[in-house]
């Protein structure tokens, strides 16, 4: 699985401006937690785990604070799916330091929520200077997958 796209706007790219405060989404993958590997096909009773990666760079990265406000959504993306909406949401807080500040969140998708289908599923990235989901300012950033298709278990004959 991998990051179809993405971005992360700040303040100054908003403006168009660069070298200040740029931000950038550096990873989206699906990981089978039992074996630490990339998946894109799984069972209904599977647990996965997506991880999130982000960054800041420039000569603002000392002065960032606040929080992150992060949330995992997935859409059918065949008609057939049932696991369309929020898969979970997180604050993360931020502490200003030296470029690039560095940032990752992990997912965890545990059974009975996979349910068969295919999805694309969508990270939002947002900031709060208080740390309220309700209190976001104009940092905003998104991630896409590649499809990840959900099947129901087989059992294997030998």
């Amino acid at each position: 699985m991998s990051l179809l796209s993405s971005a992360l706007q700040t303040p100054a790219t908003d403006f168009g401006v660069t070298g200040i405060l740029d931000g950038q989404v550096t990873g989206m993958d699906v990981l089978d937690p039992t074996e630490n590997e990339k998946i894109s096909l799984l069972e209904t009773d599977d647990e996965f785990d997506v991880v999130l990666s982000w960054q800041l760079t420039g000569a603002a990265t000392p002065v960032v604070g606040g929080s992150w406000i992060v949330t995992l959504y997935s859409d059918d993306m065949d008609g057939v799916g049932t696991m369309t909406g929020p898969r979970g949401t997180a604050t993360i807080p931020i502490t200003g330091g030296v470029t690039p500040l560095t940032f990752s969140y992990t997912f965890k998708v545990s059974p009975p929520v996979p349910k068969v289908g295919v999805y694309k599923l969508t990270a939002v990235i947002n900031h709060s200077p208080t740390g309220n989901p309700a209190q976001l300012d104009e940092m905003f950033g998104f991630a896409e997958s590649t499809p990840i298709q959900i099947t129901d278990p087989v059992i294997e004959s030998s």
